[in-house]
This record gives C-alpha cells, sequence and structure tokens, in this order.
C-alpha cells in the first residue's frame, strides 16, 4: 500500500511537471522590470513595447516583405501624399472599432497624435522629427472628414513618415474613453498606464497587469481583420534565466524570454525535442568610436588602421558565442537600401604600414572607455589586445552606462565602444546619427564634421523617388565603410527558448527590436 502510494505520488508530480499549458493560451516566462507604463504615448521600453503594439492599431504597421522591414497599411487602407511629400491624406477603414465596440474615427486619429505631443514624454521627438509639433498640431494634424486624416509633416521621404506613425507610440487611442477617465489634465495617462480594455483597436486588449507577477492580454473580439489564433497571453514575471529556462524545459511556460548566452548556446547544441532556440537579428549595432579631434585620430590613416587591426571574429564567437552578424556597416540587414559591405579583415601588417604612414610606427597612448558590463568588459579586453599588436597602447576605462554616455556627448572621450538602438526601420534613423554631424548625434559627439556624408544623409532623407533615394543611400554606405571615425563590430542577434508546441514564433519575431507581431502566432 505504500509503495502504490509513492509511486501514485511520483506519476502526478511528473504529470504536473509536464503538463502543457491550454492550446488557445501562450505563457510566457520574462522579466517584466523594465515595464513602466504601457500607454502608446509614454512607453520607450522594447518589450513593453510589443505589448503596447498588440493592444494598439496605428495607421500603419511594420511587415517584412522581401526581407526588408516595411510600413504597411493596418487602420488605413490607403493614403496619398503630396508630390513635395509634405501633406499626407489618410482614409481609414471603414466599420473600425475599438475592442469595447466604440467607433474608431478620424477624430481618434488626431487626438491620439497630439496626446503624444501634449503629453511630451519619450516617443514625442519621433513625431517632431515629422515636423509636427505641440505649436503647430492644431495646422498639421486634423480630420478632413470621419474618415480622413490629414497630416502636414516636413518634407520627408515616404518611408520615413510611414514607419514613425506605426505603433507604438502611433497606436491609436479611444478619445471617449481616455477623456472621461482624464484626472487632473493627464489626458488620461494615468488610467492607461496598466490596462487598455476599450481604449485600443489592437488584436489584444490588456486586462491586467499585476507589477512584478502578471500580464494578461485576451483577444480583441473587434479587431478588424477578425481575432487572432490565440485567446489570450500571459507574461508571467520570472526575473531570473535560469529559473525561465528551467520553466520551459519542464513545460510550464511556452517562451522563456530572457535566457542567458550560455544558456541559448547550450539549445543550439543540444537540440533538446520538446523546446527550441528562435532567434533574429536585432534592430542595433555595436561599435567602436573614435574622436577625430584628439591626436592620432585626426589622421584618417589611423583610424583605417584600426579598422584593419580588429579581430571581428573573435568578438562575435568568443564574446557572443556567435549570436550576432558581421555587419560592418552602419545600416542593418533589412533595411530599404542597405548593401552588405564587411571589408575589414583583421590584417596585422597593413594596419603596421597604416600607421607607419601617418606617422606612428611605434604607435600611441590611448584612453579606451566603456560601459561595466560583462560584454563590453570582454569586447573591451580584445580591443585592447587587437591594438597592442600594432603598437597602441589602448588603457581601458570602465564606467557606469549614465557617466560614460555624459562624458561621450560632451566629446570628451578619445575611443569608446557602445552600441545604438534604432527607432524607426528606416536608414535615415541611422544615416543622420552616424554621417550627418549637423543633428548633432553620434558622428558629431565624434567630430566627424564631413559635409559631404552631411549633404548624402540630408538629401536621401527627402528624396521622393525610391530607386534614387537607395542610389544616394549607396553611395553614403561606400564613403562611410572607410571615411568614418566608426568600427562597426556586428549586429546582434536575440534569442528565445521556445516549446515546439508554438508555431510562428519565426514569423512573429522578424524586425525585433522594433516589431513584434503576436497575431503570427498559434498552437499546435
Amino acid at each position: 500500500m505504500k509503495k502504490l502510494l509513492v509511486l501514485t505520488l511520483l506519476v502526478l508530480t511528473l504529470l504536473v511537471a509536464y503538463a502543457k499549458t491550454p492550446k488557445d493560451t501562450l505563457v510566457i516566462a520574462a522579466n517584466t522590470e523594465i515595464f513602466i507604463t504601457l500607454d502608446p504615448a509614454v512607453c520607450y521600453e522594447t518589450f513593453a513595447a510589443a505589448v503596447v503594439t498588440a493592444a494598439y492599431s496605428g495607421l500603419t504597421k511594420i511587415e517584412p516583405v522581401n526581407g526588408v522591414l516595411t510600413p504597411v497599411p493596418e487602420l488605413a487602407e490607403r493614403w496619398e501624399v503630396s508630390p513635395d511629400g509634405t501633406v499626407w491624406k489618410f482614409y481609414l477603414r471603414k466599420g473600425l472599432k475599438f475592442s469595447n465596440g466604440d467607433p474608431l474615427t478620424a477624430e481618434d486619429v488626431v487626438f491620439s497624435f497630439r496626446r503624444v505631443l501634449k503629453i511630451r514624454k519619450s516617443p514625442a521627438w519621433l513625431f517632431e522629427e515629422l515636423g509636427l509639433t505641440a505649436e503647430n498640431m492644431e495646422q498639421t494634424i486634423y480630420a478632413e472628414d470621419a474618415q480622413t486624416v490629414v497630416l502636414k509633416t516636413k518634407p520627408l521621404a515616404a518611408n520615413i513618415v510611414l514607419s514613425i506613425i506605426a505603433p507604438p507610440w502611433g497606436g491609436i487611442v479611444n478619445k471617449k474613453l481616455v477623456l472621461a477617465n482624464e484626472v487632473n489634465g493627464d489626458l488620461g495617462e494615468a488610467y492607461l498606464t496598466d490596462k487598455s480594455i476599450g481604449a485600443g483597436a489592437g488584436p489584444y486588449v490588456v486586462t491586467e497587469w499585476k507589477r512584478r507577477e502578471m500580464i494578461t492580454m485576451e483577444a480583441n473580439p473587434n479587431y478588424w481583420r477578425g481575432q487572432p489564433p490565440l485567446k489570450k497571453i500571459i507574461i508571467r514575471d520570472v526575473p531570473e534565466e535560469t529559473t525561465q529556462f528551467l520553466l520551459v524545459q519542464r513545460g510550464d511556460v511556452d517562451i522563456a524570454w530572457n535566457i542567458t548566452t550560455e544558456q541559448a548556446a547550450q539549445l543550439r547544441e543540444s537540440k533538446p525535442s520538446n523546446i527550441r532556440l528562435v532567434t533574429t537579428p536585432e534592430q542595433s549595432n555595436e561599435y567602436i568610436a573614435m574622436n577625430v579631434g584628439w591626436g592620432p585620430f585626426k589622421d584618417e590613416r589611423v583610424r583605417l588602421a584600426i579598422k584593419y587591426a580588429i579581430d571581428y571574429d573573435a568578438i562575435i564567437n568568443s564574446v557572443m558565442r556567435g549570436f550576432a552578424v558581421l555587419n560592418q556597416n552602419f545600416m542593418p540587414i533589412g533595411y530599404f537600401g542597405y548593401i552588405e559591405l564587411n571589408p575589414f579583415k583583421r590584417d596585422v601588417a597593413k594596419a603596421k604600414q597604416l600607421l607607419a604612414e601617418a606617422g606612428y610606427p611605434n604607435g600611441f597612448e590611448v584612453e579606451l572607455i566603456t560601459s561595466t558590463t560583462e560584454i563590453r568588459r570582454n569586447e573591451a579586453v580584445i580591443v585592447q589586445a587587437n591594438l597592442a599588436e600594432i603598437g597602441i597602447k589602448a588603457n581601458i576605462v570602465l564606467m557606469p552606462s549614465g557617466e560614460m554616455y555624459k562624458k561621450y556627448r560632451q566629446q570628451g572621450h578619445q575611443m569608446i565602444i557602445a552600441g545604438w538602438g534604432i527607432d524607426y526601420p528606416d536608414p535615415d534613423a541611422l544615416a543622420k546619427p552616424f554621417a550627418n554631424y549637423r543633428v548633432k548625434q553620434l558622428a558629431w559627439r565624434n567630430m566627424w564634421y564631413d559635409d559631404y556624408a552631411a549633404d548624402l544623409a540630408e538629401k536621401a532623407g527627402v528624396e521622393q523617388d525610391s530607386a534614387k533615394r537607395a542610389q544616394l543611400y549607396k553611395e553614403l554606405q561606400e564613403y562611410w565603410i572607410y571615411k568614418s571615425p566608426f568600427v562597426m563590430l556586428y549586429q546582434p542577434v536575440g534569442f528565445w527558448a521556445v516549446s515546439n508546441d508554438v508555431v510562428g514564433f519565426e514569423k512573429a519575431c522578424e524586425g525585433y527590436t522594433l516589431t513584434f507581431d503576436f497575431t503570427k502566432i498559434s498552437k499546435k
């Protein structure tokens, strides 16, 4: 009898341990500490933005089309733009509704866009990039009729405008509901912080958010495309990566969102029967930058020598364990106008020759600053060793990120290892910071005052003809790769541990960290 009881308990334990999650429900284990708000006018954190995008549809959405991240119609079924790219008319689909059944009209779109500018939190600068401001919004954002929205922007390439107005910050909110829940003129910001019931028109509704515990989303019965395959999505707060990994292995959750590089490598090699590793190139890049206003880096040949001195493969394979893509271009793979340019391989002899030609046959000493994260520390050690082989003594200085970027923004560095996250999927989002010193971002921080590069970046940003625009970016990329003070190390690869019961996650994550599409996921 005792043996039978023990055996029964063992069987029950195994059944519980390996019980599958419901077929119509996706359960994600993730660290939700980064979640601050789910208000589309305020949210600016990557994973939280994926939830916001699920809850709030925009006029457009970002979709991979033939391998290129492209804005496509969503709430707007079509649009027209003036020849100079300044006057836009968006025509809404008929019969659109918010999740509570309220009709969605052009007035809701106008209210939502103006609300971003009035609240003026992190996303607002993107609308301001279009020339839309709190001061001019009455004249630049308005409804022509119930189905037609008009935007009057700066002259910009169409892809820039259509990309920026996509969710999350371009998500449309229910004007009537938001104003009914306004407190002390906050435009419903407090109300939308942790819920979206009735407020959005996306495929899902955020029904509950218990901080540090759980976020629950349910299918929107009024979504214009029809209900998505999954009825419910639950994000469980699990701060520890090891616990996340254990839960997905046991079948208690369908996805471990935050596994470590070591766990991802283990999964890649072991290939277990019940879970798989899913990867996708992220929308960011890692780079070394040299301050052109400092000593030896004033000479283009010295900067070129650094590019030939670096062991890119060692950084990708050793530091990143292979979870990165060699991309020496400022533009990520999968963008309009991208051309593959990877001309630099470690060539010590060539690097030494360039240094000698520049008048530094015995090298020099330089301060190399970076942040205190493990990845950056390890990258800095490899770079230091690579530079030592060509006679350059790099003194590594580790700083908290805030301190490092403060120094960087003041042009106070000599050499730095840093990264750049991309805000919208258009080459303009990279050409401006990396090539145009006039916008006072990365090129300016490194004192690279190159008018040819800046002019190309500006011309491409306003060119209305796609073929001509692609040619301008081709010229810029081919010039930049050799002339700029940037050494692009890699484009990171994101990864997840996913149950084999989950279908379509590979499609859903394309374009992450800029977009994530939960509607592409179903379960066996």
